[in-house]
This record gives C-alpha cells, sequence and structure tokens, in this order.
C-alpha cells in the first residue's frame, strides 16, 4: 500500500509539474503574439498630437459628463479611436504637458474601451481583474489600463498641481467626469479646474452637515493623497478650499469631524442609466414633498 501511494504522490506531482509547464507555455505563446502583433504597427512619433477620431469619439457620444454606451458600441469610430492611439507614440513629444495630455487622452479611451466591450455591465467592478490583465496596443507597445495610469501618468503629475487628477476619468460616476473633448494643453488648466470644482460640488463625493458637523468626503481622494500634501496639505484642506469662507470657517473648528466616510459609486458612467437614476431620485422626492 506504501508504495502504491509513493506512486500516487509522484504521479500526482508530475501532472502538477505538467500543468505548470503548459501554463508557462500558453503564457509565452500569448507574449509571443503580442509582440508579432506589435511588429506590423507601422508608428508614428509626433512632437504634438491632436486625437481626430476620438475627438470625434467624445463629441459625439459623452453628453452630460457622461457616455452614451448603447449607441458607442454600435459606431465605428471606437475602432477608429484605438487604431489611431495604436500608431501614434509620444517618444518624441519633450514637453511634460503634451505627454501627460497623451497618456490622459490614451487612458480615457482605454477606459472608454473597456466599459464599451463589457455593456451593459452597470458596475465597474464587473469588469474584473481587465483593467491590469487585458492589454491594449499603444504607440506601437503593449499596454494594460494600469499600467497607463501607474507607470505613465503618475510619473507625469505636477505636485503643484493636484487638480491634474481630475482629468482622469476611471469610468465609474464616483471618478472624475469624462470630458466631451480630448485634454490639450492650451486647455488643460481650464478644464483640470472645472472638473475638479464639479467634481467637489456632487454630493455623493462631499457632504457638509452643519447640523451634525461633519464633513465626508469619498475615498477617491484618499486613494490620491499624496498628490494634495505639497500644495494643500492634505485632500481634505484641498476640498475646503472650494468652499465659501463662511464654511471654510465652519469646518475650520476644530469640533467639526472630518473624513472619507461616503462609499465610492462604482456605477457606470452611462447616459442611459444616470438618466434612470435622476428621474428614479426624482420621483423619490416628489413622494417625500407631495406639496
Amino acid at each position: 500500500m506504501t508504495e502504491r501511494n509513493g506512486f500516487l504522490m509522484k504521479a500526482i506531482g508530475l501532472c502538477v509539474l505538467a500543468l505548470g509547464l503548459l501554463l508557462v507555455g500558453f503564457q509565452l505563446i500569448g507574449d509571443g503574439f503580442e509582440s508579432l502583433e506589435t511588429m506590423f504597427v507601422k508608428v508614428e512619433t509626433p512632437t504634438t498630437y491632436r486625437f481626430d477620431k476620438y475627438s470625434q469619439l467624445l463629441k459625439e457620444f459623452v453628453k452630460d459628463s457622461s457616455v452614451d454606451y448603447a449607441n458607442l458600441k454600435k459606431s465605428p469610430l471606437l475602432k477608429e479611436s484605438m487604431k489611431e492611439i495604436a500608431h501614434i507614440s509620444p517618444a518624441k513629444m519633450l514637453d511634460d504637458k503634451e505627454r501627460l495630455c497623451y497618456w490622459l487622452n490614451v487612458y480615457n479611451l482605454i477606459v472608454i474601451k473597456e466599459v464599451a466591450d463589457r455593456f451593459p455591465i452597470t458596475d465597474l467592478k464587473q469588469l474584473g481583474n481587465d483593467p491590469t490583465r487585458r492589454k491594449f496596443t499603444v504607440g506601437g507597445d503593449k499596454f494594460s489600463m494600469q499600467a497607463v495610469q501607474m507607470d505613465k501618468i503618475r510619473p507625469l503629475f505636477n505636485d503643484n498641481f493636484p487638480e491634474e487628477i481630475f482629468l482622469m476619468c476611471g469610468g465609474a460616476m464616483g471618478h472624475p467626469a469624462i470630458l466631451d473633448h480630448p485634454v490639450v494643453p492650451d486647455r488643460m488648466d481650464k478644464d483640470m479646474k472645472e472638473s475638479a470644482y464639479r467634481w467637489v460640488c456632487d454630493p455623493g463625493n462631499v457632504q457638509f452637515d452643519k447640523y451634525n458637523s461633519r464633513l465626508d468626503l469619498g475615498p477617491y481622494l484618499q486613494w490620491h493623497q499624496g498628490l494634495f500634501e505639497k500644495r494643500y496639505g492634505s485632500p481634505i484642506e484641498f476640498v475646503m478650499s472650494f468652499l465659501t469662507p463662511e464654511a471654510q470657517e465652519t469646518i475650520g473648528n476644530v469640533a467639526v469631524i472630518k473624513g472619507y466616510g461616503l462609499p465610492f459609486n462604482w456605477t457606470v458612467n452611462d447616459l442611459e442609466l444616470k438618466k434612470r437614476i435622476e428621474k428614479a431620485r426624482e420621483e423619490k422626492e416628489k413622494l417625500a414633498n407631495p406639496g
């Protein structure tokens, strides 16, 4: 019996080893296909670039800070926009703003692509591990959504202008709103300040309850806390800079509780979904205030 058990253990060990080698082989084959795919991409390296197809996509399908995913899926513009970023490389973009705008547009487009391919999902968490696993061709190389954010965008953020984070739309209603035009250097400062103001004014992100002496933020700014420390000290101080002097004085009171007590809204930033949510909210308010 002992000899038989030993044989079984060896057999199981060999099977596990074979399975491991098989998985490694599949990974190598997959990497080989990716490398082969990028070899045939004709790469251009302009010193500046304005995303023509992506600009058309945003103009046609972004309304009220949301994406019309149902109609976007039927349009060739999404495929054409992905082809556009596949062959445009920022390798010769020497200006930091140019490179940051390039990668912000790439990131926002990849997010739209991720959601559109899974639509009609309603919750961004339904993407699963796609943000880290799935890769897209950008400038002749392969990048995941997370790699673009962490390896390309974050190093380009300016510590003196943390508002730049509000130009990066992650695809959920709790993220900064998607713009209806690409990010470009000439209007970048204006866009990031307006986007920051829009985010702070959303009661889903920031709430001040003066009766209970509480200032609550959603966790999004806490996730990016380091960006706000040099200029503002903390995300809470950043948010307070948008408030009226009276509100700032009240919140400055040590008795006011300040924290990140609001939940993050993972609902997909879909136009029709947003309309349904707003309609349901209005009906609920009418029932609560019939007069």
